[in-house]
C-alpha cells in the first residue's frame, strides 16, 4: 500500500476520539465530532504543512464520523476526497462529496458533514484575507459583500479539473524530501497565486461576473511597455504577477490580459523567457572551471536545476551543460 500524501508533515495517529477532535480543531476550529452509523472506534490520521497564505492537510478518521465545525470564519476550505465519501452540509445546501467532486466551503457559511469510514481527504485551507486580497487585485474593485462560492466543484473534468491538478502539484511538490521547489519564495508565491487565481475562476461564485466582465481587462499599452522595461532591466528580481501588477498601477487580471493581446504571452511566461535568454547568455560566456550551471540557474531565479536542464533544452536545443562547455 503506498503511503498516504504529506506523509513527511503527520501531525497525529491516534484512536482516541477527543485527541482527534482536539488536535483537528487546533489547525482549523474547535468542533463537535461524532461516531455514527454504527463505527466503535477511529483511526485517525492528520498530516499538514502551513506554506504562507495556504496550508495542505491530508485527514483520515478511520471510522464513520459526524463533524459540526459551524462557520469557519477566517478561512476557505476545498475538500479532495482520495477515497470514499462525505455528504456535506452548508447552510441550505447539501453535496455528496467523491474523487469525482470536491467540496468548496465559504467561511461565512455554517458547515456540517458526515464522512463515510472509509474517507480520506486532501483539504487546501486557504486563508480569508489573503483571497479576498487576491480577487480584489484581479478585478480591481472594492468587496461589498463576503465571498461565498458553489459548494460542489467537479473536478472530473473541465477548470475544475485543471484547479485539482494545480492542488496536486503542490502536494506532489510537499512530497519531495529533496530539491522541492516550493522552498524557493518566488515559486510559493506563484503557486498560491495560481491556485487562488484558478479557484476564482473555476468555481462559480457571487463575485464570478466581475472576473468575466471586459471592462476590469482593458489597460493602456503605456503599463505593458512599463511592466516590460521593468522585467528586461532587473529579470533577476523576485517579480511576480501581482508585484508587477501594482507597480504599473493596474489590476493583475488587466495586465495578463493586455500582455495577451500586445505580446502574445502572459507576464509570466514574458519572465521566464528573458530569464533563459540570460541565463544562456552567462552560460555562453562564463568560464567552465568557475562556473556551474546550477549557479547561474539559481542567478536567474530558477530554484530547481533539474527541471531547468529540461525546459532549457527544449528551448534551445542542447543542455546547459553543453552550452557551458562549448
Amino acid at each position: 500500500m503506498s503511503a498516504p500524501p504529506l506523509q513527511l508533515f503527520e501531525l497525529f495517529y491516534t484512536e482516541d476520539l477527543d485527541d482527534a477532535r482536539d488536535l483537528v480543531g487546533q489547525v482549523f476550529v474547535p468542533h463537535r465530532l461524532d461516531l455514527v452509523g454504527g463505527s466503535t472506534q477511529v483511526r485517525a490520521r492528520m498530516h499538514t504543512k502551513r506554506i504562507d497564505r495556504l496550508a495542505a492537510n491530508y485527514v483520515a478518521y478511520g471510522g464513520e464520523v459526524l463533524i459540526e465545525p459551524g462557520e469557519l470564519g477566517s478561512f476557505f476550505v476545498v475538500q479532495v476526497p482520495l477515497t470514499g465519501r462525505s455528504t456535506v452540509h452548508c447552510g441550505g445546501d447539501e453535496l455528496l462529496s467523491t474523487p469525482e467532486t470536491a467540496s468548496v466551503v465559504s467561511p461565512t457559511i455554517p458547515l456540517t458533514q458526515r464522512w463515510s469510514a472509509d474517507c480520506a481527504q486532501l483539504i487546501l485551507r486557504l486563508e480569508r484575507p489573503a483571497l479576498e486580497a487576491h480577487l480584489r487585485d484581479l478585478v480591481d474593485v472594492p468587496l461589498p459583500m463576503p465571498v461565498r462560492f458553489d459548494l460542489g466543484m467537479d473536478i472530473s473534468t473541465g477548470f475544475g479539473r485543471t484547479w485539482a491538478a494545480y492542488f496536486r502539484i503542490l502536494v506532489d511538490e510537499l512530497d519531495h524530501a529533496e530539491g522541492s521547489m516550493v522552498t524557493n519564495r518566488l515559486v510559493v508565491s506563484e503557486l498560491e497565486d495560481m491556485l487562488m487565481t484558478s479557484l476564482l475562476v473555476a468555481q462559480p461564485s457571487n463575485y464570478s461576473h466581475l472576473l468575466h466582465e471586459s471592462k476590469h481587462s482593458v489597460i493602456p499599452n503605456r503599463a505593458v511597455s512599463q511592466v516590460r522595461e521593468m522585467i528586461e532591466n532587473h529579470p533577476e528580481w523576485e517579480h511576480t504577477v501581482a508585484s508587477l501588477a501594482k507597480m504599473a498601477q493596474v489590476s493583475v487580471r488587466a495586465l495578463q490580459v493586455a500582455f495577451k493581446q500586445h505580446v502574445g504571452v502572459t507576464p509570466r511566461e514574458y519572465l521566464v523567457s528573458v530569464r533563459m535568454r540570460r541565463a544562456r547568455e552567462e552560460l555562453r560566456a562564463a568560464d567552465r572551471d568557475t562556473t556551474t550551471v546550477a549557479r547561474v540557474a539559481a542567478r536567474w531565479g530558477f530554484g530547481h536545476s533539474g527541471r531547468f536542464a529540461v525546459r532549457y533544452r527544449r528551448r534551445f536545443g542542447e543542455s546547459p551543460s553543453e552550452t557551458l562547455t562549448r
